[in-house]
Protein backbone atom coordinates (compact mmCIF):
# COMPACT_ATOMS: atom_id res chain seq x y z
CA UNK A 1 0.00 0.00 0.00
CA UNK A 2 1.63 3.59 -0.94
CA UNK A 3 1.14 5.73 1.96
CA UNK A 4 -0.32 8.98 0.14
CA UNK A 5 0.91 12.45 2.05
CA UNK A 6 -1.88 15.11 2.43
CA UNK A 7 1.12 17.62 1.77
CA UNK A 8 1.27 16.18 -1.69
CA UNK A 9 -2.24 16.63 -2.42
CA UNK A 10 -2.33 20.28 -1.30
CA UNK A 11 0.79 20.25 -4.66
CA UNK A 12 -1.99 18.51 -6.98
CA UNK A 13 -4.76 20.33 -5.94
CA UNK A 14 -3.27 23.69 -6.51
CA UNK A 15 -1.83 22.48 -9.93
CA UNK A 16 -5.08 21.11 -11.34
CA UNK A 17 -7.00 24.36 -10.28
CA UNK A 18 -4.88 26.81 -11.35
CA UNK A 19 -4.12 24.67 -14.57
CA UNK A 20 0.27 25.23 -14.12
CA UNK A 21 3.00 25.49 -12.40
CA UNK A 22 4.09 28.84 -12.05
CA UNK A 23 0.11 29.58 -11.04
CA UNK A 24 0.32 26.91 -8.73
CA UNK A 25 3.54 28.03 -7.03
CA UNK A 26 2.39 31.86 -6.85
CA UNK A 27 -1.20 30.08 -5.07
CA UNK A 28 1.09 28.01 -2.72
CA UNK A 29 3.66 30.66 -1.88
CA UNK A 30 6.92 28.43 -3.19
CA UNK A 31 9.11 28.76 -6.03
CA UNK A 32 7.97 26.88 -9.73
CA UNK A 33 10.63 24.30 -9.58
CA UNK A 34 9.49 23.16 -5.77
CA UNK A 35 6.19 22.03 -7.26
CA UNK A 36 7.47 20.17 -10.09
CA UNK A 37 9.72 18.76 -7.85
CA UNK A 38 6.52 17.74 -5.58
CA UNK A 39 5.01 16.19 -8.38
CA UNK A 40 7.61 14.69 -10.36
CA UNK A 41 8.39 12.77 -6.60
CA UNK A 42 4.56 11.93 -6.29
CA UNK A 43 4.06 10.70 -9.94
CA UNK A 44 7.47 8.45 -9.44
CA UNK A 45 6.85 7.39 -6.32
CA UNK A 46 2.72 5.95 -6.59
CA UNK A 47 3.85 5.04 -10.60
CA UNK A 48 0.83 7.09 -11.66
CA UNK A 49 0.41 9.88 -14.84
CA UNK A 50 -1.66 12.48 -12.77
CA UNK A 51 -0.87 15.16 -15.67
CA UNK A 52 -0.83 15.60 -18.95
CA UNK A 53 2.13 17.98 -19.96
CA UNK A 54 0.43 20.66 -22.78
CA UNK A 55 1.76 23.33 -24.12
CA UNK A 56 -1.40 25.16 -22.88
CA UNK A 57 -0.97 23.69 -19.31
CA UNK A 58 -1.55 21.09 -17.37
CA UNK A 59 -4.20 18.71 -17.75
CA UNK A 60 -5.75 15.79 -15.39
CA UNK A 61 -5.62 12.72 -16.77
CA UNK A 62 -8.17 10.23 -16.54
CA UNK A 63 -6.47 8.48 -13.36
CA UNK A 64 -5.70 11.83 -11.82
CA UNK A 65 -9.04 12.89 -11.93
CA UNK A 66 -10.08 10.66 -10.23
CA UNK A 67 -7.52 10.65 -7.88
CA UNK A 68 -8.51 14.81 -7.64
CA UNK A 69 -12.17 13.88 -6.70
CA UNK A 70 -10.92 12.06 -3.77
CA UNK A 71 -8.51 14.52 -2.52
CA UNK A 72 -11.31 17.43 -2.78
CA UNK A 73 -12.89 15.42 -0.37
CA UNK A 74 -10.08 14.67 1.68
CA UNK A 75 -9.44 18.61 1.59
CA UNK A 76 -13.27 19.68 2.72
CA UNK A 77 -12.65 16.99 6.02
CA UNK A 78 -9.04 18.51 6.66
CA UNK A 79 -10.39 22.00 6.54
CA UNK A 80 -13.79 21.15 8.64
CA UNK A 81 -11.05 19.60 11.17
CA UNK A 82 -8.82 22.67 10.76
CA UNK A 83 -12.29 25.14 11.80
CA UNK A 84 -13.19 22.72 14.53
CA UNK A 85 -10.01 23.49 16.34
CA UNK A 86 -9.21 26.56 15.66
CA UNK A 87 -12.79 27.15 16.82
CA UNK A 88 -11.93 25.55 20.52
CA UNK A 89 -9.02 27.74 20.86
CA UNK A 90 -9.81 30.11 23.66
CA UNK A 91 -6.46 31.56 23.74
CA UNK A 92 -6.21 35.60 22.83
CA UNK A 93 -3.22 35.26 20.67
CA UNK A 94 -2.08 33.54 17.12
CA UNK A 95 -2.99 34.27 14.15
CA UNK A 96 -6.66 35.61 12.90
CA UNK A 97 -7.47 36.08 9.41
CA UNK A 98 -9.55 39.16 8.45
CA UNK A 99 -10.78 39.66 5.06
CA UNK A 100 -12.71 43.25 4.09
CA UNK A 101 -12.77 45.66 1.10
CA UNK A 102 -9.92 48.01 0.34
CA UNK A 103 -12.54 50.92 0.76
CA UNK A 104 -13.44 49.70 3.71
CA UNK A 105 -10.28 49.80 5.30
CA UNK A 106 -8.84 52.66 3.93
CA UNK A 107 -11.49 55.02 5.13
CA UNK A 108 -13.27 53.16 8.06
CA UNK A 109 -11.71 50.29 10.13
CA UNK A 110 -7.94 50.95 9.30
CA UNK A 111 -8.27 52.96 12.67
CA UNK A 112 -9.93 50.30 14.18
CA UNK A 113 -7.60 47.60 13.39
CA UNK A 114 -4.78 49.45 14.98
CA UNK A 115 -6.61 50.11 18.08
CA UNK A 116 -7.69 46.13 18.06
CA UNK A 117 -4.21 45.90 18.37
CA UNK A 118 -3.42 47.56 21.08
CA UNK A 119 -5.38 45.77 23.08
CA UNK A 120 -4.42 42.70 21.78
CA UNK A 121 -0.97 42.59 20.70
CA UNK A 122 -0.69 39.19 20.77
CA UNK A 123 -3.55 38.55 18.22
CA UNK A 124 -1.18 38.59 14.69
CA UNK A 125 -3.75 40.04 12.20
CA UNK A 126 -3.23 38.66 8.90
CA UNK A 127 -5.43 41.10 6.40
CA UNK A 128 -6.64 40.08 2.86
CA UNK A 129 -8.61 43.53 1.46
CA UNK A 130 -10.50 41.61 -2.15
CA UNK A 131 -13.46 42.18 -3.33
CA UNK A 132 -14.35 38.99 -4.32
CA UNK A 133 -17.09 36.52 -3.76
CA UNK A 134 -16.06 34.94 0.01
CA UNK A 135 -14.39 31.78 0.54
CA UNK A 136 -14.77 31.52 4.77
CA UNK A 137 -15.56 27.47 4.13
CA UNK A 138 -11.95 26.93 3.15
CA UNK A 139 -10.71 29.08 5.63
CA UNK A 140 -9.28 32.32 3.26
CA UNK A 141 -10.32 34.19 6.18
CA UNK A 142 -11.54 33.66 9.59
CA UNK A 143 -13.72 36.89 9.78
CA UNK A 144 -15.16 39.11 6.54
CA UNK A 145 -16.57 42.83 7.33
CA UNK A 146 -18.58 43.41 4.15
CA UNK A 147 -21.70 44.26 2.52
CA UNK A 148 -24.18 41.85 1.87
CA UNK A 149 -27.79 41.61 1.59
CA UNK A 150 -27.62 38.22 3.55
CA UNK A 151 -25.63 35.45 4.83
CA UNK A 152 -25.43 31.95 3.30
CA UNK A 153 -24.67 28.97 4.89
CA UNK A 154 -22.51 28.23 6.63
CA UNK A 155 -22.28 31.90 8.00
CA UNK A 156 -23.24 33.08 10.97
CA UNK A 157 -23.05 37.22 11.83
CA UNK A 158 -24.49 40.73 12.93
CA UNK A 159 -25.17 43.63 11.07
CA UNK A 160 -22.95 46.69 11.98
CA UNK A 161 -24.67 49.26 10.34
CA UNK A 162 -25.82 50.47 6.55
CA UNK A 163 -23.83 51.90 3.85
CA UNK A 164 -25.70 54.35 1.43
CA UNK A 165 -25.33 54.89 -2.05
CA UNK A 166 -25.31 57.44 -4.30
CA UNK A 167 -24.30 58.15 -7.84
CA UNK A 168 -20.87 60.78 -8.28
CA UNK A 169 -19.28 62.44 -10.64
CA UNK A 170 -17.08 66.05 -11.44
CA UNK A 171 -19.16 69.55 -11.70
CA UNK A 172 -17.18 69.70 -14.79
CA UNK A 173 -18.52 66.24 -15.87
CA UNK A 174 -21.80 66.82 -14.80
CA UNK A 175 -21.96 70.38 -16.35
CA UNK A 176 -21.45 68.62 -19.52
CA UNK A 177 -24.63 66.68 -19.83
CA UNK A 178 -26.19 70.39 -20.26
CA UNK A 179 -28.82 69.94 -17.76
CA UNK A 180 -29.67 66.68 -19.71
CA UNK A 181 -30.98 63.57 -17.67
CA UNK A 182 -27.75 61.28 -16.24
CA UNK A 183 -29.62 58.20 -17.27
CA UNK A 184 -29.93 58.96 -20.49
CA UNK A 185 -27.05 61.26 -21.58
CA UNK A 186 -24.17 59.89 -19.46
CA UNK A 187 -21.77 57.41 -19.47
CA UNK A 188 -21.28 55.00 -16.40
CA UNK A 189 -18.88 53.23 -14.50
CA UNK A 190 -20.21 49.74 -13.14
CA UNK A 191 -18.88 47.59 -10.68
CA UNK A 192 -18.98 44.25 -11.19
CA UNK A 193 -21.29 41.33 -9.06
CA UNK A 194 -22.92 44.35 -7.20
CA UNK A 195 -26.45 43.87 -6.57
CA UNK A 196 -27.09 47.75 -5.53
CA UNK A 197 -24.78 48.15 -9.10
CA UNK A 198 -27.30 45.51 -11.25
CA UNK A 199 -30.25 46.81 -9.71
CA UNK A 200 -29.80 50.52 -10.69
CA UNK A 201 -27.86 49.58 -14.01
CA UNK A 202 -30.70 48.00 -15.15
CA UNK A 203 -32.55 51.03 -15.93
CA UNK A 204 -29.16 51.82 -18.25
CA UNK A 205 -28.31 50.43 -21.75
CA UNK A 206 -24.65 48.47 -22.10
CA UNK A 207 -23.21 51.09 -24.22
CA UNK A 208 -23.39 53.62 -21.85
CA UNK A 209 -21.34 51.31 -19.37
CA UNK A 210 -17.32 52.79 -20.03
CA UNK A 211 -15.75 50.35 -17.60
CA UNK A 212 -16.34 47.85 -15.62
CA UNK A 213 -14.09 46.91 -12.31
CA UNK A 214 -14.45 44.37 -9.00
CA UNK A 215 -13.69 47.35 -6.31
CA UNK A 216 -15.23 50.83 -5.60
CA UNK A 217 -11.71 52.35 -5.38
CA UNK A 218 -11.11 51.97 -9.63
CA UNK A 219 -14.65 53.14 -9.95
CA UNK A 220 -13.73 56.54 -7.51
CA UNK A 221 -10.37 57.39 -9.47
CA UNK A 222 -12.23 57.00 -12.62
CA UNK A 223 -15.11 58.94 -11.81
CA UNK A 224 -12.42 61.99 -10.53
CA UNK A 225 -10.60 61.48 -14.11
CA UNK A 226 -14.36 62.19 -15.28
CA UNK A 227 -14.67 59.24 -17.01
CA UNK A 228 -18.82 59.46 -16.00
CA UNK A 229 -20.58 58.72 -13.19
CA UNK A 230 -20.33 55.71 -11.00
CA UNK A 231 -22.54 54.58 -8.17
CA UNK A 232 -20.71 54.80 -4.93
CA UNK A 233 -21.23 54.07 -1.22
CA UNK A 234 -21.63 57.31 -0.18
CA UNK A 235 -19.03 57.24 2.67
CA UNK A 236 -16.31 56.52 -0.41
CA UNK A 237 -18.25 59.94 -2.91
CA UNK A 238 -18.26 62.01 0.29
CA UNK A 239 -14.40 61.47 0.87
CA UNK A 240 -13.57 62.59 -2.62
CA UNK A 241 -12.44 66.54 -2.68
CA UNK A 242 -13.41 66.21 -6.22
CA UNK A 243 -16.72 64.59 -6.83
CA UNK A 244 -20.02 65.46 -6.10
CA UNK A 245 -23.20 63.90 -5.44
CA UNK A 246 -25.92 63.72 -8.17
CA UNK A 247 -29.86 64.05 -7.94
CA UNK A 248 -30.90 60.59 -9.05
CA UNK A 249 -33.36 58.10 -7.50
CA UNK A 250 -31.82 54.70 -6.90
CA UNK A 251 -34.08 51.76 -6.27
CA UNK A 252 -31.88 49.87 -3.55
CA UNK A 253 -30.42 52.85 -1.51
CA UNK A 254 -28.53 51.17 1.26
CA UNK A 255 -27.06 48.02 1.98
CA UNK A 256 -25.98 46.24 5.43
CA UNK A 257 -22.60 46.10 6.80
CA UNK A 258 -22.02 42.59 8.36
CA UNK A 259 -19.17 41.08 9.78
CA UNK A 260 -19.15 37.29 9.53
CA UNK A 261 -17.46 33.82 10.15
CA UNK A 262 -18.04 30.28 9.62
CA UNK A 263 -20.19 28.84 12.39
CA UNK A 264 -17.26 26.50 13.60
CA UNK A 265 -15.50 29.46 14.38
CA UNK A 266 -18.09 31.68 16.49
CA UNK A 267 -16.65 29.98 19.54
CA UNK A 268 -13.10 30.85 19.15
CA UNK A 269 -11.47 33.37 21.76
CA UNK A 270 -10.11 35.57 18.78
CA UNK A 271 -12.89 36.01 16.64
CA UNK A 272 -15.40 36.44 19.62
CA UNK A 273 -12.81 39.21 21.31
CA UNK A 274 -12.90 40.69 17.77
CA UNK A 275 -16.55 40.76 17.27
CA UNK A 276 -17.35 42.50 20.54
CA UNK A 277 -14.83 45.31 19.78
CA UNK A 278 -15.74 46.09 16.10
CA UNK A 279 -19.69 46.24 17.24
CA UNK A 280 -18.62 48.96 19.79
CA UNK A 281 -15.54 50.42 17.81
CA UNK A 282 -17.67 51.33 14.69
CA UNK A 283 -20.53 53.22 16.32
CA UNK A 284 -18.71 56.54 15.87
CA UNK A 285 -19.33 55.67 11.78
CA UNK A 286 -22.92 54.63 11.77
CA UNK A 287 -23.89 58.11 10.69
CA UNK A 288 -21.17 58.52 7.82
CA UNK A 289 -21.30 55.21 6.19
CA UNK A 290 -25.26 56.06 6.25
CA UNK A 291 -24.58 58.79 4.43
CA UNK A 292 -25.45 61.53 7.29
CA UNK A 293 -21.96 63.72 7.23
CA UNK A 294 -18.27 63.00 7.69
Amino acid sequence: MHNIRWGDLQYLLSVANEGSLSAAARSLGVNHSTVLRRLDTFEHRHKLKVFHKLPTGYKLTVEGQKLLESAVALESTVKELERKIFGQEMKLEGLLRITTTDALFRLVLGNHLAAFHQLYPKIQLDLSLTSRRLDIPHLDADVAIRPASELPEPLVGMKLCEIAFGVYGTPNYINSLNGKHPLDSASWLVMHQSKASLQFFERISEEKVVMKTDSFEPLLIAAEKEMGLALLPRFIGDSSGTLQKVDVEIKQESIDLWIMTHRDLKKSARVEAFFDFMKEAIKPDHLRLAGFGN
